[in-house]
């Protein structure tokens, strides 16, 4: 086992995603319990290729750049269609409304987060 950047870089990463579930959850109640399991199961599939790196297997590096950038797409995909439904929202006054800003802005967080990750692996890749 050794220790390296991408490592530390990725355990960061699937403790943030884990993390961020569960915050959704304590802001906005049980109705982001999707949000709980794809953070979670995110952060658990990138904890365990941090570990299949520390372990010596360096094709899991593939699997950190392409998890990192499917991520991006789908937090951004995510993202995108919450800010619409508050748009729709913020004129009717929607009990809701707080709860989906709320949303919105952990999951543009995970969103952003997963682009820096990704562009510091590509950094870290042709070093």
């Amino acid at each position: 086992m050794y220790s390296s950047p991408l490592v530390h870089l990725l355990l960061f990463y699937g403790f943030f995603l884990i993390v961020s579930g569960i915050v959704s959850v304590l802001f906005i109640g049980m109705k982001a319990k999707t949000a709980l399991i794809s953070g979670g199961t995110a952060g658990g599939l990138v904890l365990l290729i941090a570990f299949l790196i520390s372990g010596g297997l360096a094709a899991a590096a593939y699997g950190g750049l392409f998890l990192s950038f499917a991520l991006f797409i789908v937090f951004s995909w995510r993202a995108t269609k919450t800010l619409f439904r508050l748009f729709e929202m913020i004129p009717t006054g929607h009990e809701e409304l707080k709860g989906k800003g709320i949303a919105f802005l952990i999951i543009s967080l995970m969103a952003v987060v997963s682009l820096v990750v990704l562009l510091i692996q590509v950094i870290f890749w042709n070093a």
